[in-house]
């Protein structure tokens, strides 16, 4: 029997019982145990001088980007992409370690640990909790090595890295606002928990403000960055808002795009606020709007946390402050 076998039988990585079998107390007790008593079972012994190679090896870590089931998901979002190169770059900083990327796209809630089991991987980042949050809380129980890009939850086992999402929806809203908009709508994929945060921005605003303009938009919404076009130029017309706050900065640009070709005008029929501040934000016409999360200060906090979690068997969340960055989509001159 290999490790891989046995950490698939184990269902930890490969790492994990490397660790147990060394008895190391960055493993729990209860994990260190179950695994020496399978490798007792199958009769596995550990070869220390492979062992004592290989941690001297270059190690791979695997990215894994979770979608909310649509099988023509694409894993093209810039900011998504923006975050792998900052990863990338981050690993080759910390010595050169490898990465495995790998998308999935159905709603099966096994993938992520099936993930962690099959592939010989030493770390797990996660861009996005999507709708895996309670498997990937399953998960942290038996794999210590993960960190998710995402919210941060109540009641999570896992370690995140994120930004204050309430806090940004609530500035993109309060800006609108002060800007003299009263109708203003949100639009935005509410499976994910940040999103969901970002509408609670948006909401504790309007309250804020006396304001209640949020009709149901999520039929809009086909995925995180695309748009319904037909339904949205219907609903412009039925509800006639006099502002948007788009959850991603992707949804914001088609928003802008479907709004010239009915001939509105930006910001003065419709102001419109993006979040991410990708890098097309400021090429759009007009240039967007938008709440700023640093892509690449997110992916070399991930890579951090993972270190830390590989090197001292702990780490801690982390919230990266967000920033409202002001362009023409938004603001008559």
């Amino acid at each position: 029997m290999r490790m891989s076998d046995l950490a698939k039988l184990a269902g930890v990585s490969k790492s994990t019982v490397s660790r147990a079998l060394a008895g190391s107390e960055r493993v729990t007790v209860e994990t260190r145990e179950r695994i020496q008593k399978l490798a007792k079972e199958h009769n596995y012994r550990m070869n220390v001088r492979a062992r004592n190679f290989r941690l001297q090896e270059v190690s791979t870590f695997g990215v894994l980007l979770p979608s909310t089931g649509r099988p023509d998901w694409l894993a093209s979002d810039p900011f998504v992409l923006e975050m792998l190169g900052s990863i990338s770059d981050a690993l080759e900083q910390a010595g050169g370690h490898e990465l495995l990327l790998a998308k999935h796209s159905s709603n099966d809630p096994a993938w992520i640990e099936d993930f962690a089991s099959t592939r010989s991987v030493d770390g797990i980042i996660v861009i996005g909790q999507s709708i895996y949050h309670q498997q990937l809380n399953s998960l942290a129980k038996s794999e210590q090595n993960m960190v998710v890009w995402g919210a941060e939850m109540p009641d999570q086992n896992y370690v995140t890295v994120g930004t204050d999402n309430i806090h940004g929806g609530y500035l993109a809203t309060k800006h609108l606002i002060g800007q003299g908009r009263t109708r203003i709508m949100f639009i935005g994929d509410l499976n994910h928990p940040e999103i969901q945060h970002r509408r609670q921005g948006y909401l504790n605003a309007l309250e804020e403000a006396g304001l209640e303009f949020h009709p149901h938009a999520e039929e809009l919404v086909i995925s995180n960055t695309l748009l319904d076009l037909p339904a949205f130029a219907q609903f412009l017309d039925e509800q006639k808002p006099d502002a948007i706050f788009a959850s991603v900065d992707m949804l914001a640009i088609s928003c802008i795009n479907a709004m010239h070709k009915k001939g509105l005008s930006i910001p003065t029929d419709i102001a419109v606020v993006g979040y991410d501040n990708i890098i097309l934000a400021q090429h759009v016409n007009p240039a967007l709007t938008t709440v700023k999360q640093d892509a690449r200060v997110a992916g070399h906090l991930l890579v951090e946390k993972l270190l830390e979690l590989i090197n001292e068997g702990k780490s801690s969340n982390a919230t990266i402050p967000v920033e409202l960055i002001v362009r023409e989509s938004s603001e008559i001159k």
